[in-house]
């Protein structure tokens, strides 16, 4: 099972890089969401620090993908980001 975790303009990067470290060595495997320019920016960010935080024990590897959402009923599109480890 893949968790799920969605990552918003207003995340701090740390600790969603934390969270996806922690996942990572749990489960092997994290899907980040993200809709819109910061969040997005965010993500990637948090992925950038959570494969240094736990580069010496796991190859990750991030697959881009976008993705549609309805927020307050409109459409809107964004991207999905899933992260493993090989």
């Amino acid at each position: 099972m893949i968790a799920i975790c969605r990552i918003s303009a207003h995340a701090n990067p740390v600790d969603a890089a934390q969270r996806i470290a922690n996942v990572i060595r749990k489960c092997g495997v994290i899907e980040l969401q993200a809709v819109g320019d910061n969040a997005i920016s965010k993500a990637v960010k948090a992925v950038a620090i959570a494969q240094d935080s736990i580069a010496q024990n796991a190859d990750m590897v991030c697959t881009p993908l976008f993705m549609e959402a309805y927020l307050k009923g409109e459409k809107v599109t964004g991207m999905k980001i899933v992260v493993e480890n090989r």
